[in-house]
């Protein structure tokens, strides 16, 4: 004789199953949606008001920049500065933004992360790679923990990634030379990406 079959048992089946294919459902159309730019991106502001940060470049006249400083030395703050005539070489620009963002923003009562006395030794594009040559102040004067190092080296990423047309990504070098890190933090010998999620939303 076969063992009596418990009747709420497929209920329960049924029911989990049912409840499993509607999570996955929904997860499916979220993630739809967040790639589809329907996602939550972090705002910033400055004289032109609320701007999304990725999309900065495309909204902004082509004299100016969305470049990235610090209020309160934990996140970044945009803040709108012009940076040439319509026409400047890419190289040009970069070059622009980079002393523009050790000179600060006094005006907007903004603070350049970078660290006192750096200086410019070069600033080009090449390829799709921005190269910033800075002196070795930019490592030796940094003062702070994580969260100092991480704005030293976004401001710089983020305000040329989303200011110039064409580009990837941003290499920065100590004196001609990579170097492993500014104070043993952040990985900086290779490469590297805009960090969207150090902006602050305001």
């Amino acid at each position: 004789m076969s063992p009596r079959r418990d009747p709420y048992f497929g209920r329960f089946v049924f029911s989990v199953s049912v409840v499993g294919i509607i999570a996955i459902v929904l997860g499916l159309a979220g993630m739809w949606y967040y790639f589809q730019g329907g996602g939550a991106r972090p705002a910033v502001t400055g004289e032109a008001g609320s701007l999304t940060a990725g999309a900065a470049l495309n909204r902004l006249p082509p004299n100016k920049a969305m470049l990235y400083y610090t209020k309160d030395g934990k996140s970044l703050t945009g803040s709108i500065a012009e940076i040439g005539p319509p026409g400047t070489s890419p190289g040009d620009r970069a070059q622009i933004i980079i002393k523009h963002l050790i000179a600060g923003d006094e005006r907007a009562f903004l603070k350049t992360p970078i660290p006192a006395g750096t200086k410019v030794n070069a600033v080009f594009v090449n390829d799709r790679m921005v190269i910033v040559d800075l002196s070795r102040e930019y490592m030796n004067n940094l003062r702070g923990g994580v969260e100092a190092e991480m704005l030293a080296v976004f401001s710089v990423v983020n305000s040329l990634l989303y200011n110039i047309d064409n580009v990837d990504s941003v290499q920065i070098v100590i004196d001609n030379a990579t170097v492993p890190t500014l104070n043993g933090n952040v990985d900086i010998s290779l490469p590297l990406i805009a960090n969207a999620a150090l902006t602050q939303t305001n």
